[in-house]
């Protein structure tokens, strides 16, 4: 008895900056009609597909905590050529001094 045959699922596609992303491989398609992977997108396009939309980037809320401490005490340095101890450990870490 042979096995039956899977279906492969019908191509899809995610907006990006410059053109589309074909969510099967990542590859990245520019938006030029000579290129014939837009060309196969238009098609797709065509027969009533809609892409994904541009992803939202998410921001790991340590790092932007981080960079917002940074910014602060750029600013208080700026203002007053000085931080406390603790605040340049807590901003810089340890230095081991």
């Amino acid at each position: 008895m042979t096995e039956p045959i899977p279906e492969t699922s019908p191509e899809t596609y995610t907006l990006s900056e410059s053109g589309v992303t074909r969510d099967s491989d990542g590859a990245s398609i520019p938006d030029d009609d000579r290129n014939r992977d837009w060309r196969a997108y238009q098609e797709w396009l065509s027969a009533g597909n809609k892409p994904d939309p541009i992803p939202v980037p998410v921001i790991d809320p340590t790092v932007a905590e981080r960079k917002a401490s940074e910014k602060s005490a750029r600013d208080k340095i700026a203002t007053t050529s000085a931080l406390t101890a603790d605040e340049e450990s807590a901003i810089f870490g340890d230095s081991g001094t």
